[in-house]
């Protein structure tokens, strides 16, 4: 495993984010949305307004994740304090993002930064810690890391009428602390 830090950004870093953000999304899934599709969603999840507001919310934390070299290795969002959408267990740490630079995809990290997020919610005193990932995405690696499927569910054809439709199923996995 190779050494890897973990920054917390602030809203100081907010054009940081925008680009890591970018830079970590696009490579892995043009191929799930239609036509302008993928632009409106990286606008959607990076803009300034909402990431500002992010940055300084108590319940929001964004890490950045280096190696040894300071390269960029990817982020991480968590939202502190956020039940499970079914209700069943109030006090859980959300596990929102874990994206990485495509030269560090297998290589561990993304790994590391799950085993953050469960340590940072033992640390917060939750219960559990759930995330939201695609379907078609890293299903194994959550299983892996002792995630279990909650639910399943298509993504709001409302809100994601840009994502191909073959695309838009998503899961919820949690796992207890």
């Amino acid at each position: 495993m190779m050494n890897i830090s973990l920054k917390k950004l602030t809203a100081e870093d907010l054009p940081l984010l925008q680009a890591v953000g970018r830079a970590t999304y696009e490579p892995y899934y043009p191929h799930i949305w239609y036509e302008g599709g993928m632009d409106w969603y990286v606008h959607f999840c990076f803009n300034q307004e909402k990431l500002g507001a992010e940055l300084i919310s108590p319940n929001t934390e964004y890490w950045l994740a280096t190696d040894h070299t300071g390269q960029t290795i990817g982020f991480l969002k968590l939202v502190l304090q956020k039940a499970l959408p079914d209700g069943s267990e109030p006090n859980a740490l959300y596990l929102e993002k874990v994206y990485l630079m495509p030269a560090f995809f297998g290589k561990g990290c993304g790994q590391y930064l799950i085993e953050f997020a469960v340590e940072r919610a033992r640390q917060l005193k939750r219960h559990a810690v759930w995330l939201m990932v695609m379907a078609c995405g890293p299903v194994q690696v959550y299983e892996r890391q002792g995630f279990q499927l909650l639910h399943s569910e298509q993504l709001d054809a409302t809100l994601f009428h840009r994502m191909r439709l073959e695309y838009r199923g998503i899961h919820t996995m949690t796992r207890s602390i």
